[in-house]
């Protein structure tokens, strides 16, 4: 691993001390179940908190491609005056019966919806009871795998929780969640949290034998990540990893789900999944879950990042195409998306630009400086060949489709300017606002001025023009770059245009200038937002360097063009 700050570099070597330090800075509290979380403002339901859901799944006995039965219960908390509860939920699901606090009432339903009206009183906790049956067409994937064998996954992202379940589907409200799903034994289910029951039921009256699974997550989660999976599973455990460095005490209980057919194919690259979650905490803070299982599923992704069991497409594992950076990139989104969560979708790229730059810092950690660089270079490629990335800033407040938040300004160009965010502060400021940020906001909701404020509290710097710059408009740098040497003052000048497309950026740039005996000097460059700027730079020689690298460590989001 190679890290610039103030000019020198730090190796890999001084990984493991600088982590220890920042671990040691800034204490992390335990979250546990009850305490309270922090608060939330800008939610979709005014005066309504979800503070749990308890959902109850009921396939038919003839097989998961029959209807579901689902009892959603809400414990909701009134903290202002609100006469209703509206819930999240499409037509495909037929609302059976609507209790609150075990008394029927009378709903409104329209295309999007379910309209709860709510007894008078204000600062109370009440519970709301919603049964309802159907066939969903979407929200829950019911099919075949490619094996033969019917299978049931949630796939829930963005916005689809309530394909099929009554919910305030929602990010800025997140709740702790109870699964208990009642399928044929023949099948599996695993789900958020930890596993509570699995008890079988005798077959009678013809019926084939059913079993009911009982999963329960204590961390509050958005309906998003909250997901089953149904299927003919088999498990392999991939044994004791990060032990010590989860929120709960011992080592963190990770898994892999699959089909049997494919069991030989483990533990493949699931073997450093242990060392992925490993390095994530102690960068970052404790792993936030009770477990985490990497799931064989449908899902329309390649990757999903529920909450403690990711979701991964079916033909990754069949076509033996699973790699290190996607499992990196799934796992880094349980510390940012998951538990740190965006409160407005325009700022998901504080979970996707995360997930995208912690799976390269995993590359470093595990694989050196070249392949990070490479890594860098390939995101860098990216943005510059994409179209919307030139037009549309990565804070989007115009994103009105849900279908578009998913983006390469969220993931490639996000994940590159936290890189230069890196640079810019150094590696010590930036990991420890990085853990001061997770520390604040975990198992909450975070935006991204709240991002900014831990990074100027860690660097001591005012960073709104950087923030302004990166994630606030379109476009990317665009530099035509010279040099010569200056005999008199026995320095380099180097002489940066800045083209007029866009406006100037400031830029902190690394330079590598190597000496008449081939001796390599490295250093930073601020470059002023102007459209053109001569920078002399002072050196530790006195004669014209040899060669002049501009850019050196691949920091810069931009198209260059050298001059002699």
């Amino acid at each position: 691993m190679s890290c610039a700050a103030g000019g020198r570099r730090v190796t890999a070597l001084a990984l493991a001390a600088l982590v220890s330090a920042l671990a040691a800075a800034i204490p992390m509290p335990n979250v546990v179940e009850g305490q309270p979380r922090p608060s939330r403002t800008g939610g979709s339901r005014p005066g309504i908190d979800v503070l749990h859901y308890d959902f109850r799944v009921d396939f038919s006995p003839r097989g998961l491609d029959d209807t579901v039965r689902v009892a959603s219960v809400v414990t909701i908390a009134r903290t202002a005056r609100a006469d209703s509860l509206v819930l999240d939920l499409r037509p495909a699901m037929r609302v059976d019966e609507t209790r609150v606090n075990g008394t029927v009432v009378t709903t409104r339903r329209d295309s999007a919806s379910v309209r709860i009206p709510l007894p008078a009183g204000v600062r109370d906790t009440l519970r709301v009871e919603v049964r309802a049956h159907g066939r969903p067409t979407d929200g829950l994937i019911v099919r075949r795998d490619s094996s033969g064998s019917w299978t049931a996954f949630a796939d829930h992202f963005p916005d689809r929780a309530r394909e099929w379940l009554p919910t305030v589907d929602h990010p800025s409200d997140k709740a702790t969640v109870e699964w208990t799903v009642r399928a044929p034994a023949a099948y599996r289910v695993v789900a958020n949290g930890e596993l509570q029951e699995e008890t079988p039921e005798p077959a009678a009256g013809g019926r084939p034998e059913m079993r009911l699974t009982r999963w329960r997550s204590v961390r509050p989660l958005y309906t998003g990540v909250m997901v089953i999976g149904v299927a003919p599973f088999a498990t392999y455990e991939l044994g004791r990893t990060a032990c010590g460095l989860g929120e709960l005490p011992g080592c963190v209980p990770q898994s892999v789900w699959i089909t049997p057919d494919v069991r030989g194919y483990m533990p493949g690259p699931f073997g450093r999944a242990g060392d992925i979650v490993a390095l994530y905490s102690r960068l970052v803070g404790p792993f936030p879950y009770e477990k985490l299982a990497h799931v064989q599923s449908s899902t329309r992704y390649g990757g999903m990042e529920n909450a403690s069991a990711i979701f991964y497409a079916d033909k990754i594992y069949r076509g033996r195409t699973m790699s290190e950076g996607l499992i990196a990139h799934e796992s880094a989104h349980q510390w940012f998306g998951d538990a740190v969560t965006t409160r407005e979708w325009p700022h998901v790229w504080l979970s996707e630009g995360f997930a995208t730059y912690f799976a390269a810092l995993w590359s470093e950690s595990a694989h050196g400086d070249s392949a990070f660089l490479d890594d860098m270079r390939r995101m860098r490629e990216s943005v510059l060949a994409d179209k919307m990335a030139m037009e549309k800033p990565i804070i989007d407040e115009s994103l009105s489709d849900l279908r578009y938040v998913l983006n390469g300004l969220v993931y490639q160009k996000a994940g590159f300017t936290l890189h230069m965010l890196r640079r810019e502060v150094g590696d010590s400021a930036f990991f420890r606002g990085i853990r001061a940020y997770y520390a604040k906001y975990r198992h909450g909701n975070a935006l991204t001025s709240d991002f900014v404020a831990e990074m100027e509290r860690s660097s001591g710097a005012k960073l709104d023009w950087f923030f302004d710059q990166w994630m606030k408009r379109p476009g990317v740098a665009d530099l035509t770059v010279g040099w010569r040497w200056d005999e008199v003052r026995k320095s380099l000048v180097l002489t940066v245009s800045q083209g007029t497309q866009v406006p100037p950026y400031r830029l902190n740039v690394a330079v590598d200038v190597t000496d008449a005996r081939g001796k390599v000097q490295r250093v930073r460059v601020t470059i002023p937002a102007a459209r053109v700027a001569t920078i002399p730079v002072a050196l530790k020689v006195d004669t014209p360097p040899r060669s002049v690298r501009f850019d050196a460590d691949v920091s810069l989001l931009g198209r260059l063009k050298a001059t002699p």
